[in-house]
């Protein structure tokens, strides 16, 4: 996620200070009956009334940290952009993992909410033309269809909706009641009200959706009013985790926090390897990534660890705000992961 983007200043609300959050979870399992999807296509809302309704380009930004999770590096992710026809194709499909950088500079190029109207019909049909193959797709929207909608999501594969601007299904919102008719009718999921305090959480459930895994363990901090502050947390890691995805969050661009400390325990809580490798314990084996809003760790999990305690520091606090760390569990079964419930 590009430094420069900046989300909506958002102060989250107060409650209690407390230094630490600790918890443990059962074996983790995948979701039943569920075929992960390794080709996935965005669809991403750019008529005029985005200005309006995403002015920060929080469709952009969610989009950044799809692609940038370690998780989804060996998925193929293809991108288009409509509003009046025709739509555009914002990047041709293709694997993830060597591509970060220049679909992420795509985004930031086309995303302009420069499209005029909006016609789902545009964006569906070139979604299929493009991406035949997609077995998930994201699509992102204020919820406003100009004219009649022919239901060109169907037949189509598992649709993630992303409401930006627009609240949940009612009788007296048919915009969003058609959203959650397009999430209904594939087998997806329509996440609503979806601003910067909700956007990487919501981004991060859609990643282990698609993957067919448990929705992330989530775990909220104290709040932080000053630098130097910390939270911890520790979660329970099943048998057959193989690695853990940690992906710290929050919505304020000029505050920033660190994963200071990560430590593997085992049995009666014997520190089994560190992030800082220091004194006897083994350096555990880390992956980072990060942008203004998030830090992401990939942290493989050493053998006999039974749980993870992690620790979320204060580097700079402009306003006070909480902190969203997101845990899921990967097993060893081919790559395919777990997540525990909460």
């Amino acid at each position: 996620m590009t430094t420069s983007r900046k989300a909506a200043a958002t102060v989250l609300a107060l409650g209690s200070a407390t230094a630490a959050l600790t918890g443990s979870a059962p074996a983790a399992t995948t979701i039943p009956n569920c075929t992960p999807a390794t080709n996935v296509e965005a669809i991403i809302d750019d008529s005029g009334s985005m200005s309006s309704t995403d002015p920060n380009k929080l469709r952009s930004s969610g989009l950044d940290l799809f692609i940038s999770s370690s998780a989804n590096a060996k998925k193929t992710l293809g991108a288009v952009e409509f509003g009046s026809p025709p739509s555009d194709t914002v990047f041709a499909p293709a694997l993830i993992g060597p591509n970060v950088q220049p679909m992420i500079a795509a985004l930031d190029t086309k995303i302009n909410a420069d499209n005029g109207g909006t016609d789902y019909d545009s964006g569906f049909q070139h979604a299929r033309d493009d991406n035949p193959g997609a077995k998930a797709r994201i699509f992102l929207t204020d919820g406003a269809n100009n004219g009649d909608f022919t239901n060109s999501h169907l037949p189509g594969p598992k649709t993630y909706v992303v409401g930006l601007g627009i609240g949940p299904a009612s009788p007296s919102d048919p915009d969003a009641t058609r959203l959650q008719k397009i999430a209904t009718d594939t087998g997806g999921r329509y996440f609503p009200s979806v601003d910067s305090t909700k956007l990487q959480p919501t981004f991060n459930q859609i990643t282990s959706a698609v993957s067919c895994l448990r929705s992330p363990r989530a775990f909220n901090s104290r709040l932080f009013t000053k630098r130097g502050q910390s939270s911890s947390a520790t979660a329970g890691l099943g048998s057959k985790t193989k690695k853990v995805e940690l992906v710290v969050n929050w919505a304020q661009p000029n505050n920033k926090f660190s994963v200071s400390s990560v430590l593997a325990l085992g049995r009666k809580n014997k520190v089994l390897a560190s992030l800082s490798g220091k004194g006897k314990p083994k350096k555990l084996s880390v992956k980072k990534s990060s942008g203004a809003t998030f830090r992401s760790l990939s942290v493989t999990k050493p053998k006999g660890t039974r749980k993870l305690r992690f620790k979320v520091k204060a580097s700079q606090v402009s306003l006070p705000e909480r902190t969203i760390s997101q845990l899921t569990q990967r097993s060893r079964r081919g790559g395919r992961g777990c997540a525990a419930p909460p």
